[in-house]
């Protein structure tokens, strides 16, 4: 079974707000391939945070962000397609420099949709890349056995098999949402 790996506000609180300005615009962190240019390392980034906010374990965007210990968890589940890079987060609050963030790039963008079985929006003809999708059927078949993969019909949707999901529930990260693929809209 394959989930969709989100990272959701909690009701303690909103996630921080991400700023990156990506030095290269032709870079492209979701398109599952290796980046052609590294950027300069570490990457630097902003954190803007308030009373209310809270670091997150992952963000998708503007730059895919995962904490120290999510990327541990994911190895020793078994991913072996994660490039990352060292990051330092500037809080816009205080000005503290953090750095138990990685930058991750997954490799492997797959076509695993069941095209038949899922349902894409009304009037929406785009079936890689940026398909719009109002429930998601994913065919095992299809996924090769990867671990964690982005979507190739829809590139914003991690993809991450149930052993992965097990090995991030037992480590006690408990702030990643594990949607199942038919209650997700992207």
């Amino acid at each position: 079974m394959y989930y969709i790996l989100e990272c959701f506000s909690s009701s303690n609180g909103h996630k921080a707000r991400i700023e990156y300005r990506d030095d290269d615009p032709f870079r492209f962190w979701n398109a599952g391939e290796r980046l052609e240019s590294v950027p300069d390392l570490p990457i630097r980034a902003r954190v803007v945070t308030d009373k209310q906010s809270m670091l997150a374990e992952l963000w998708d965007t503007p730059l895919p962000l995962m904490t120290r210990r999510l990327h541990d968890v994911l190895v020793a589940a078994g991913v072996t397609n994660l490039d990352v890079y060292p990051v330092i987060l500037t809080d816009s609050r205080s000005g503290e420099e953090i750095t138990d963030y990685l930058a991750f790039n997954i490799i492997g963008a797959i076509a695993a949709a069941d095209l038949q079985a899922t349902r894409f929006a009304p009037g929406s003809t785009e079936r890689t890349i940026s398909a719009d999708i109002d429930s998601l059927a994913i065919d095992p078949a299809k996924t090769r056995g990867a671990l964690m993969f982005r979507l190739a019909e829809a590139v914003n949707a991690i993809i991450v098999h149930e052993q992965v999901k097990a090995a991030v529930e037992a480590s006690g990260i408990g702030t990643l949402t594990f949607m199942s693929p038919e209650d997700w809209v992207g």
